[in-house]
């Protein structure tokens, strides 16, 4: 939990509302954000200033992406500032709502308004202009057909999130929550970070979208099946490890089967935190293909066969058994002494 200053002209005994705020700005926000909003000017009149976004969340029973949307969204309309220091760690933030009112008097900045220095602008959305309101309404109710309920308003402010901040048309939107859904994740976290991820590779149209995704659920089964395992989708946890690997680390799908192969000669079990360790290894040695591993291999047999050889041998050690001096017979004599007996 981060700590952070906030800071504005001071209050006292009351928390005061701009009419400004009320008839121009509250109108088109989303709910949850006005609850933050209004929230922060009542912290800014208290003897309490410093504030943190974990503290936020639990106030409002949100999540920390919540209120971290929340605070861009009012930075973009200027109603506050958001500072950060050398590390990109939020340190304060300062409220700013008579400079907005002069900067565009009567009328609340545009959704299209700069971003803070320290986060890359949004992509347009596809067609370049803001949802309208039957548009959106249709979209969040295709979305809670695919996810068999109504949506929050906290469920309603992510869905729109990837539209306002990630760029995504509707289309996409639609056949994201359409794609997880298939792959039995209805949570809006998952989708969420799904979307993060496509807005990162770069997906802006359907099409790039199903091509990549088609692409990566045919590497996914088949690491699937290098560790033996079929029948089934991998698991949320598994596709993180899988996605690391291919997309963060650039492994090819042979050097993963290999790490995988080599999981299952070791420890008779597919285990993907073995196989992690394995190409966690070879990304420090810098492998990047199959013939890489030769001479590396070569490297650990060499050790190998030097600390075998210098293994101390193992002597016989005398037992109770042999701790006596043995002794040889003439079992023929014997046999003669027995009878004469």
């Amino acid at each position: 939990m981060t700590p952070f200053q906030l800071h504005g002209p001071a209050q006292t005994g009351h928390t005061p509302v701009s009419d400004v705020f009320l008839d121009e700005y509250m109108p088109a926000a989303n709910g949850e954000y006005v609850k933050v909003y209004l929230y922060l000017l009542r912290c800014l009149k208290s003897d309490v200033q410093e504030l943190s976004v974990t503290l936020i969340a639990d106030k409002f029973d949100h999540t920390e992406s919540d209120v971290h949307r929340a605070l861009k969204y009012w930075e973009k309309m200027h109603l506050l500032k958001l500072e950060y220091d050398d590390s990109k760690t939020l340190t304060g933030i300062c409220l700013t709502e008579d400079q907005a009112q002069k900067a565009v008097p009567g009328k609340a900045p545009s959704l299209k308004a700069e971003a803070p220095a320290q986060e890359p602008l949004p992509k347009p959305s596809k067609d370049g202009r803001p949802f309208s309101q039957e548009e959106a309404r249709q979209l969040l109710f295709i979305c809670e057909q695919y996810l068999g309920k109504t949506l929050s308003s906290t469920e309603v402010s992510r869905i729109l999130f990837f539209h306002d901040t990630l760029g995504f048309s509707a289309d996409l939107i639609e056949y994201l929550v359409e794609y997880c859904v298939s792959k039995g994740h209805k949570s809006l976290r998952y989708i969420e970070s799904v979307a993060i991820g496509w807005h990162k590779s770069g997906y802006t149209t359907v099409t790039q979208a199903k091509e990549q995704t088609s692409t990566y659920n045919k590497a996914y089964f088949s690491i699937l099946k290098a560790f033996g395992i079929f029948g089934r989708s991998p698991v949320e946890g598994e596709i993180a490890y899988m996605n690391k690997w291919m997309k963060e680390w650039g492994f090819s799908q042979e050097l993963i089967a290999e790490a995988c192969g080599r999981t299952m000669s070791a420890i008779h079990q597919p285990s993907f935190e073995y196989a992690d360790k394995i190409l966690s290894r070879w990304k420090e040695q810098n492998v990047t293909r199959l013939s890489d591993l030769a001479p590396l291999d070569q490297q650990h047999q060499t050790a190998k066969s030097k600390t075998d050889g210098q293994a101390p041998k193992k002597t016989a050690q005398s037992s109770r058994f042999h701790n006596f001096r043995e002794r040889s017979y003439n079992f023929q004599e014997l046999e003669k002494q027995l009878i004469n007996h």
